[in-house]
């Protein structure tokens, strides 16, 4: 399967259980400020550094902002969404959350992607799996920025 089928799926379930939860306008912010974030990271992580490239979406064109810009709201989605649902009280709850999510994440969009190789590394495996930390708190400082947590 896919990636981008495997993102999508997700993306619905999320969708599904947050107007559940009567948090359609959380769904929709989420949604929404996961695309920013992730546009900004490929502004700076593909246009200025480098550090990958996008092989069947070609940056900032057509197929770009169909698959990619959705993908990464999906994925501020499930950092968010999740966490909020999650998570209540405790710097322990928040910290084992943090790694459970961050891990869960890399096999969800990593693995495929060794595969089917939607994106392409132009840096060491290490630097990549370093690199999730800081992602998942980006996404998730955003968040609490905007006063959405």
């Amino acid at each position: 399967m896919k990636s981008r089928w495997i993102s999508l799926i997700l993306g619905i379930i999320l969708t599904i259980a947050g107007l559940l939860k009567n948090q359609s306008s959380l769904v929709l912010m989420t949604f929404l400020l996961g695309m920013i974030s992730g546009l900004l990271i490929d502004l700076i992580g593909v246009g200025k550094l480098g550090l990958w490239s996008y092989s069947r979406q070609p940056f900032l064109k057509k197929k770009y902002f169909a698959f990619v810009v959705p993908a990464w709201g999906i994925f501020g989605m499930l950092i968010n969404l999740t966490w909020n649902w999650f998570v209540h009280s405790t710097i322990w709850e928040h910290l084992l959350f943090f790694l459970a999510i961050t891990t869960v994440l890399l096999i969800l969009y990593e693995v495929p992607n060794l595969k089917i190789k939607s994106w392409q590394y132009c840096t060491s495996k290490w630097l990549v799996i370093l690199g999730w930390f800081p992602l998942i708190l980006f996404f998730r400082a955003l968040f609490i920025a905007f006063n959405f947590a």
